[in-house]
Formats: C-alpha cells, structure tokens, sequence
C-alpha cells in the first residue's frame, strides 16, 4: 500500500493508494454477520458486494463480478447443504479464491467441503486476526483503489484541565474525555480502564456539529491496534457506539463517514489507563 497527502479545498488529507481492486462476494444469512464483515473489509479499502443465501450469489457474480468471496456455510442454524450443493460454480467462477467461515465444531458437510476444494477457513470467532491475511493471499494486483482518510484533529482533552481538588497528577484520574473535530463531524469520546483488569472501556458519540439535527446511526468505526483492527462497531441511531478492549499503548478510531471517505481519529498513548488500573486494584 502506498500513501500521500494531498490537499482538497483547505483540508490536509491522507490519501491511500493500492494496487488491488478488492470486490468481495459475501454469502451470509445473518445481517448482523455480514455487516460485521463487511465493515472489516471496508476498512481495509475493499468494496463489498453481498448476498443473502446460494441462488442471490449466483446472480451477483453475473452482475458485479467479484474478485474473492466470503462463504458463511451455516447461519442461523441452518444446514450447510444448499451453499454445498452451489459451489461448484461459485469455485470455477472465481477460480478458487473462496474462504469459508466456520464453528469451532465442524459439521461434517463442512468439512467435506474444505477436504474437496483445499478452501481456506476462519473461525467466526477470529474474524478480526485471520480472515484479512488469508483473503488477501487469494487476491492479486488489478488497478488503482483509493481511500481518503481525513485526520481528526483534538480539540479538548480533560486532562489538559486544571486537576480537581485533592487529585495531585494524571495517574489519580480515572476516566478520560476526548473531543475530535474533522470537519463539522465530531467525535466525543469517554476512556476508562476497567478495575482489576488490564482492559479499557470507550464509549464515543458522532455527532455534525452544522447540523443537531443529522445523526450518524448505523454508522462503521473500526478501532485499530498496532497489529491491525482490534474491534468492529456500529453506531446507533444517536451516532453512539462502545468498545471493550484489552490495553494497547496506541490505538486509532476510523469511521467510515461515505463510501471510501473515512475519518482517523488517532488516541493519546494509553499507559496511563494501565498505570490508573493498577493504581486502583
């Protein structure tokens, strides 16, 4: 991946260039799943095309032809007999570049299908550690993609104000607010390290400061370690989300405010939320 900074109208941007056009055929019954994956894999600077069962799937390769595909086997419960029964097209259309998600426990139709087709698998529940390096070893070069990211700027941060009575430094604190602007959007962010735990909790809050009245729901943040992202939500209909996180020393928010347009919003070193927690065990 390549990066430069470019400028539009007065704002600083980074813009991310990449040499692969990543379309990526998700077939998952679940929404909750699939946006999961979805909101994964945009981050990433892929465009994602979906279908809910094997019959729609067969019409979008016609329609957008995808480069990779994404197979959930198994949602809601149901068996994984019909995708089984579709992926011989599936397979020889995108020649082979197919993973599939599964369960901790295989179903034995499942394992089958892995077996007969040498398919890359991920467990549902390591979504955010294996699915990206094993579809990215499927996909090759293509043509340019390009994602801006606009760099949130800070614009408060409570422990750059005067200490309340009594408390002598930072590592008294408990709790942490941040406010990013970017724009007229502004992300309103609560950090607090869990007690006894070497977790931290963030609660944030999108909101258009030109505009009270717009509300940023149903909206993707992905929230990035050093190793890559970390956690996925999505905003409610008040632009609020939460995570639950074991301790980073630096982690980055992106929200993805249109279509390959995202904002960063890059924290503060975190080493005090570790030093807070032990402080308060």
């Amino acid at each position: 991946m390549n990066s430069r900074v470019e400028f539009f109208g007065r704002q600083k941007v980074l813009v991310e260039v990449e040499r692969q056009s990543r379309k990526v055929l998700i077939i998952c019954e679940e929404p909750s799943a699939r946006d999961t994956i979805r909101v994964l894999l945009g981050s990433m600077g892929c465009q994602c095309v979906v279908a809910s069962g094997v019959q729609q799937a067969i019409a979008v390769l016609e329609q957008e032809n995808p480069d990779a595909a994404i197979v959930d086997p198994r949602s809601s419960g149901f068996s994984a007999a019909p995708i089984i029964s579709k992926l011989d097209k599936i397979h020889a259309r995108l020649g082979g570049r197919v993973v599939v998600l599964t369960e901790q426990e295989r179903e034995q139709d499942v394992k089958e299908l892995l077996e007969r087709y040498s398919l890359p698998s991920v467990p549902r529940d390591r979504l955010l550690q294996q699915l990206w390096g094993n579809l990215e070893s499927l996909l090759r070069p293509k043509e340019v993609v390009r994602r801006i990211i606009n760099a949130a700027q800070l614009v408060f941060d409570s422990f750059l104000q005067p200490m309340p009575a009594g408390v002598r430094g930072v590592a008294q604190l408990t709790a942490r607010q941040l406010l990013y602007q970017s724009g007229s959007l502004m992300a309103d962010l609560w950090l607090e390290p869990q007690t006894d735990s070497n977790s931290l909790a963030l609660v944030g809050q999108i909101v258009d400061s030109s505009r009270p009245d717009c509300h940023f729901g149903s909206t993707p943040v992905v929230l990035h370690g050093r190793k890559g992202p970390i956690g996925l939500a999505t905003t409610n209909k008040f632009g609020e989300f939460h995570f639950n996180f074991d301790f980073e020393p630096s982690v980055t928010l992106e929200i993805e405010v249109r279509g390959n347009h995202w904002v960063s919003v890059a924290l503060p070193g975190l080493q005090w939320a570790q030093r807070a927690a032990f402080a308060g065990s």
